[in-house]
């Protein structure tokens, strides 16, 4: 699915990618009946935005929601798994489900980085697709609920996920438990972490990176699908 791609693509790290190929998004964008016209209005104002903003402000921007924000990390097991060594052999299992499908992950790249296993997605049957949407749904509204908190137009990459995947945004129950979260992201929440936690060197429990996770916010989504996947 071309459309899984392009939402990969403005999901990544923002270059010169988005503004050389703009057009060709837009387009794909326009075509995609599966997406509710709002969303697909919603998809190419996000383009067009991304095209026109100086990059230095874009990448900005960029790293502000999704680098110092732990809880809208776009490491999936960072949400499920924290620090844990369960997120080790999970990295595993979800390598070993690409190389089996012919992706090749660079030294760098942490498999369970979003833009990456969308990549993933984009390159099987489509009758396979939803359901691999579905194992990160609750995440999947989550971020979208996150993003619209913050009136971020990025959540609409992650509303498009949840319309290809079938699904709805979060209910009114989550909608109010994230209306009370706090920031993760404000300057007195970023200076606490660094005050609380160690310094430390070298590999962590959590492997594969070591990212931390957001404390108190695990995500429930079922990841026994990977080991069934994976044989």
């Amino acid at each position: 699915m071309r459309i899984l791609k392009a939402i990969a693509v403005l999901m990544d790290y923002p270059d010169a990618t988005i503004q050389r190929h703009g057009g060709e998004l837009i387009e794909l964008f326009e075509a995609q009946e599966r997406l509710r016209a709002e969303t697909r209005e919603a998809l190419t104002g996000l383009v067009r935005r991304l095209q026109s903003e100086d990059l230095l402000d874009v990448q900005s921007e960029y790293v502000g929601l999704f680098d110092r924000s732990r809880s809208l990390s776009l490491h999936l097991f960072e949400h499920v798994h924290g620090e844990s060594r369960d997120r080790g052999q999970a990295m595993v299992n979800l390598l070993n489900i690409y190389r089996e499908q012919g992706l090749e992950v660079s030294a760098n790249e942490l498999p369970d980085y979003v833009p990456l296993f969308l990549e993933f997605c984009s390159k099987q049957p489509e009758d396979e697709v939803q359901g691999w949407l579905e194992e990160m749904g609750h995440l999947l509204q989550l971020l979208h609920g996150r993003l619209e908190e913050r009136e971020s137009d990025y959540r609409w990459l992650f509303k498009a996920l949840l319309e290809l995947g079938g699904m709805e945004t979060a209910d009114e129950l989550l909608r109010r438990q994230l209306q009370e979260e706090k920031r993760d992201d404000t300057p007195e929440a970023l200076d606490a972490v660094w005050a609380e936690e160690p310094v430390t060197f070298g590999p962590t429990d959590g492997g594969c990176g070591g990212a931390k996770t957001n404390q108190g916010q695990a995500v429930p989504v079922d990841w026994s699908a990977l080991k069934r996947h994976s044989g």
